[in-house]
């Protein structure tokens, strides 16, 4: 991608910020706040999670690849990740001369390297913290130290789940799962107060005079459910679209603006397009990046990928935290969904039936053999690469 020249002088600023579980589209498609930024950015609206939860999710975007390879495949791996073989989006930018610094809401559950300093608010559900304040003087702070990342954690819609739901109600809760309007409208509710910290830190870049060369991301890491799916009563435990279709904002003058891709791309592309901007090359003695950049997307070249997830419950009807059980693939028309511990597959036709509830699976389409043999052949690749790097 020809980039002007200003960036050929100083490299551009970077900050990412989450709004962790801020993935449903129903709900976005209703905040005025966040149609409205479509306008000054290049906006990706089907961008498929490798894990419907945090932890898997987050490193398998810091790493560009699937957790099967960077080691965090289950709720219980957060301390299993590769640093030996797998190279962070933070140690890259750090060897090129970036500050780097990260502000998450829990300690060591993602991995920290190539961070200079690295900064926890805890999980007190009981302490309010003002996290526009917060990251306002974070990136103040920041401005001494440019070219500078930053990754920061809007983790205020995880916490009113777990204050209103995860402690109040379990994955089979007929109180909870006969309410999904006032669920939704809770939800929505969280999701529009995540838009109004974006734009007030968006702002406060304005105010600072790092707008103009701040590349910024606003990013999704997973959904959430509202009692879509009895046996799930909020993420981690199935693969549906309301917890694995996220979207991601890209902001830079650099990038047009208007744009909407509405094509499927994957989180784990997230730091491989970062990569591509800064013309960064892969470091080839460690894991190769399973994800690719979004620009051939924004230039115009667009390409079909297939998306593969993962996961396995705490709860729900076939937990597994210790390695995940349920896996997908994706496409931008179909879903393949298998359960191992049940061995029961799901096929559906996304482009007729939205909300997943037609399965298809054994009624003699092609495509689901098609899909299978993909999902069998991704697993054999993980196998290998793996395998190389013992």
């Amino acid at each position: 991608m020809k980039l002007p020249q200003l960036f050929k002088k100083k490299k551009p600023n970077i900050i990412m910020i989450l709004v962790d579980a801020g993935a449903r589209e129903d709900a976005l498609n209703l905040i005025q706040s966040y149609q409205n930024l479509k306008t000054s950015s290049t906006f990706f609206s089907t961008v498929i999670s490798y894990a419907p939860y945090s932890i898997g999710s987050i490193n398998a975007i810091l790493s560009g690849m699937y957790g099967n390879l960077n080691g965090v495949n289950g709720y219980y791996k957060a301390y299993s990740f590769d640093k030996k073989n797998v190279l962070t989006l933070a140690q890259y930018l750090k060897k090129i001369g970036y500050y780097t610094e990260m502000d998450f809401v829990i300690g060591e559950a993602i991995v920290s390297e190539g961070f200079d300093k690295v900064r926890y608010f805890g999980k007190d559900e009981n302490k309010e913290i003002d996290l526009v304040n917060r990251h306002s003087e974070l990136i103040l702070q920041a401005k001494n130290k440019q070219p500078f990342f930053l990754f920061l954690d809007y983790n205020k819609i995880a916490l009113n789940l777990a204050r209103t739901v995860i402690k109040k109600y379990d994955d089979f809760s007929e109180e909870y799962f006969n309410n999904k309007e006032k669920n939704f409208s809770n939800y929505k509710k969280w999701l529009e107060e995540s838009s109004n910290y974006v734009g007030e830190i968006l702002e406060k870049l304005k105010e600072f005079d790092l707008y103009s060369n701040t590349l910024v991301i606003i990013y999704c890491d997973h959904g959430s459910s509202v009692g879509d799916r009895i046996g799930e009563k909020i993420y981690g435990s199935f693969l549906y679209d309301y917890t694995i279709k996220c979207w991601v904002y890209f902001i830079w003058n650099a990038l047009p603006k208007g744009k909407e891709i509405t094509k499927i791309v994957r989180t784990i592309d997230i730091m491989p397009t970062i990569l591509d901007i800064l013309n960064i090359k892969q470091n080839g003695e460690y894991k190769p990046i399973q994800g690719k950049s979004f620009l051939p997307f924004i230039e115009g070249k667009e390409d079909d990928r297939i998306a593969y997830s993962e996961t396995g419950g705490l709860g729900g009807p076939t937990p597994s935290p210790e390695i995940h059980n349920v896996q997908s693939v994706r496409t931008n028309k179909w879903k393949l969904i298998y359960n191992k511990t049940n061995k029961k597959k799901e096929l559906y036709n996304l482009e007729e039936d939205k909300k997943e509830e037609n399965n298809l699976s054994g009624k003699g389409l092609e495509i689901e053999e098609e899909l299978w043999d993909k999902m069998q052949k991704i697993g054999e690749e993980h196998k290998r690469i793996n395998n190389q790097f013992k």
